[in-house]
């Protein structure tokens, strides 16, 4: 080899080992899920200080990261506080512009707004909205939100969408709700990443919305991942998953919940290809002795909690007696629901979930807070027209002890429906009854309400507005002898 011949050679073998040195980028997501209008940071029972938790801490260790960074939500924005029920999420929307963050992705619990509303949290939004797998009930996809966006953490494309899962034992289905539908998260998955592959995206992520109510096992991603293209990060709200995990090449971390902790997720990018080559997962959580906390954010945090206090701390009636929420198998409160919207209907019956209320009532006074506590869900109360032998199809077709009646008296012989009567005597069979009941029971294409009911009209108000009128009105709602446990519920103005 000549001498020039030997020098090129060992050029390109010091070339070689130097790429081979070359370290990979860097850039950091930060996530939090399941905030549910919890805004400011809290001390925990039997601490004195600045507390943990909230957007103004967030805000402060967000703007700390010296790395390429994007901050994201998967979604929940206002179901366990007064202050979220109040501004039905505007609250929370107005802090997540002021961090700002990056992207959110809307959550199960989200959808309980109507279209109307969500479309109110969208245009406030100053950041994109993702909700890959929603559709409006006419089939078509809501125009405030998007199906997926490619975002920029220094010279990298990340590309996101979302899923909302709403039962991880019965996957890949569609669903569908009051106002909505949710299309089977395979086929939405496989059309958001052709999407953003096209958009240039080199990472794909997926912000993953399970069911408050249930967790997903391990089995659920490994057969999910298996089934669609391959995606590098999901980033889950799911409490069930505590420590990342792999499922072939795809990783699966957790977000931070309730907005006491964020997941910090450090990507390990290629630099020549920006594929994701690995991830360092942290928990951190929103310390405010350890951040501080942005006066900025306190300050919209701050009114907040004072339009909240104002609102929900006024007294709406008093209770003589406690309504707890189960009590010797039974649901006390559920069965002061059914009869609240009995009367309220003025029908001849009533029924209520025993899972509509989350809480039961204290005795003593009532606050707008304890109504909100106890009945969070924004349920609507139905007018159903049903004869007497389809009505008792419909008791008969209902899980024993998962609801409360009212105006009927249900005999039951070894766990079953025997007979049903009403104060006047037995059910008559071809008779008109007049049914009130949340819409709960109504919605969806598979209920025993729906599938016998003559016709029914949603009355357009909420459950919870009814107990707020029972509370507030001078009555006495008094249950039937039935054979359930129960006792005369007393109310008063205060």
């Amino acid at each position: 080899m000549s001498r020039a011949g030997k020098k090129n050679f060992c050029l390109a073998l010091l070339a070689l080992a130097c790429s081979a040195c070359v370290k990979n980028d860097q850039a950091v997501i930060f996530a939090t899920a399941r905030t549910r209008g919890r805004l400011w940071a809290v001390e925990k029972p039997g601490e004195k200080g600045p507390g943990t938790g909230g957007f103004a801490v967030f805000k402060r260790l967000y703007g700390q990261e010296k790395l390429p960074k994007l901050a994201v939500d998967a979604g929940n924005w206002f179901g366990a506080t007064p202050e979220g029920y109040l501004t039905r999420g505007q609250s929370t929307i107005a802090c997540m512009n002021a961090v700002p963050y990056s992207l959110a992705a809307a959550g199960m619990e989200d959808i309980s707004l109507p279209p109307k509303e969500l479309q109110k949290l969208a245009a406030a939004a100053r950041f994109p909205l993702l909700a890959s797998n929603l559709y409006l009930k006419t089939n078509v996809k809501p125009d405030f939100f998007s199906s997926q966006q490619v975002l920029e953490a220094g010279r990298h494309k990340i590309g996101l969408f979302s899923i909302m899962l709403p039962d991880p034992a019965k996957p890949n289905r569609a669903k569908y709700f009051t106002n909505y539908k949710l299309e089977k998260e395979t086929y939405e998955t496989e059309r958001a990443i052709k999407n953003l592959k096209a958009g240039g995206a080199k990472v794909i992520v997926l912000l993953l919305s399970v069911n408050p109510k249930t967790q997903a096992k391990t089995e659920f991603y490994r057969e999910f991942l298996t089934k669609v293209p391959r995606v590098d990060l999901v980033i889950t709200d799911d409490a069930a998953v505590k420590k990342p995990f792999k499922v072939g090449r795809s990783w699966v971390v957790r977000a931070g919940l309730e907005m006491a902790e964020t997941a910090r997720i450090t990507l390990a990018l290629d630099p020549s290809s920006g594929k994701l080559a690995g991830l360092d997962w942290d928990l951190l959580p929103l310390d405010a002795a350890k951040y501080g906390q942005d006066p900025e954010v306190l300050k919209i945090t701050d009114a907040y909690r004072a339009f909240s206090t104002a609102h929900f701390s006024k007294r709406i009636g008093t209770l003589g007696a406690p309504l707890p929420l189960t009590e010797h198998g039974v649901s006390p409160v559920a069965e002061f629901a059914a009869d609240c919207i009995k009367t309220w209907a003025r029908a001849n019956a009533a029924i209520v979930g025993v899972s509509e209320p989350a809480a039961g009532f204290s005795s003593g006074p009532v606050t707008v807070a304890d109504l909100y506590n106890a009945f969070p869900l924004d349920s609507s109360v139905v007018f159903v027209k049903i004869r007497g032998d389809d009505l008792e199809n419909v008791l008969a077709g209902l899980q024993p002890g998962e609801f409360s009646v009212s105006g009927l008296k249900l005999f039951m012989k070894d766990g079953a429906l025997e007979r049903v009567e009403t104060a006047a005597g037995p059910l008559t069979a071809g008779k008109v009854y007049h049914l009130a009941v949340p819409d709960s029971l109504v919605s969806g294409k598979e209920t025993a309400v729906l599938s016998n009911a003559m016709e029914f009209a949603n009355s357009r108000r909420y459950l919870r507005e009814i107990i707020g009128w029972c509370f507030s009105s001078r009555k006495t709602l008094i249950r039937m002898e039935n054979g359930r446990a129960g006792k005369n519920a007393t109310t008063r103005t205060p």
